[in-house]
């Protein structure tokens, strides 16, 4: 899910699908990953300063003050640190030994060039994404992410946002494309569909404690290879273009099939939108 990774070489990776089924495979600039073609062509990008992460109740990762990447896409959520160790509080232990069993063959062969916090949630392994927003002057907008290993160990990803991004339209549009990845990829039964159903649009969110707001998937697949190749056949949404709601876009702005209209809530220059690049070069920074 994350680690500090290996970066490969230039001409390493010949199947970035294959090869980043567990953690992401790192991008050649900094603070990217290499995307595949089920990561859609509306790719949403935005930074994070803060990040930990734990497996069950024991923080494996955590750094501050730093610029990470977020990306968020058809398929998964994944972020990107190349500067991880720069910051205060760096935290840092080999996480893949205490939930994973091994790492693929594919990635083992890649040859390296340095190294870059990386990680990602597939669609298929989220159990819930949470947000919580900034209710005064010392707190902070805060997106938290869970799934969980094969052997049961809860993961939970955890990042504090800019002050200009709201929390709560992140969670939201992640769960959005969480329910149509699952729904074009997966043969689920009438209650787990209808329970992920509620989901598309971004309106199912239940609030707790008053503040934070989640929402919770039904059926969730633990981390693995195998769920982490669930696929679409035609595409995870079956369409192109936002999806946000109509009523969170910009009001008095047409909206184009392919390309993302983003709230005025998370618009300006930490949430941009990538456009639809071929995988080498969507790699690159903008």
């Amino acid at each position: 899910m994350i680690d500090v990774l290996e970066v490969p070489a230039p001409g390493a990776v010949a199947d970035a699908t294959e090869q980043g089924l567990i953690f992401p495979i790192p991008g050649a600039q900094k603070n990217t990953v290499v995307f595949e073609p089920r990561d859609g062509e509306s790719i949403q990008s935005l930074t994070a300063k803060s990040l930990e992460f734990k497996a069950g109740n024991r923080t494996m990762l955590r750094v501050r003050k730093v610029r990470i990447d977020i990306f968020i896409t058809d398929a998964r959520f994944a972020v990107a640190c190349s500067k991880y160790d720069k910051g205060g509080g760096w935290v840092g232990g080999a996480t893949a030994m205490v939930v994973f069993n091994s790492v693929s063959k594919a990635r083992a062969k890649l040859r390296s060039r340095g190294k870059m916090l990386a990680g990602q949630v597939r669609y298929p392994w989220l159990r819930w994404v949470a947000s919580s927003p900034k209710t005064g002057y010392t707190s902070e907008e805060t997106l938290i992410l869970q799934c969980a290993a094969e052997n049961g160990t809860a993961m939970t990803l955890t990042l504090t946002l800019p002050k200009n991004i709201e929390a709560s339209r992140v969670a939201a549009e992640i769960a959005d494309r969480a329910a149509r990845y699952r729904l074009s990829s997966e043969e689920l039964d009438g209650e787990a569909r209808m329970g992920i159903e509620t989901h598309l649009g971004g309106q199912s969110r239940v609030t707790v404690g008053g503040e934070k707001q989640v929402f919770e998937m039904a059926a969730p697949r633990p981390v693995s290879e195998d769920s982490a190749r669930i696929s679409p056949q035609a595409g995870p949404s079956g369409r192109g273009g936002s999806r946000f709601p109509s009523r969170l876009r910009p009001p008095h702005r047409r909206h184009h099939p392919g390309r993302c209209s983003v709230p005025a809530a998370v618009r300006g220059s930490a949430w941009r939108t990538l456009s639809a690049l071929p995988a080498e070069r969507r790699s690159k920074r903008e």
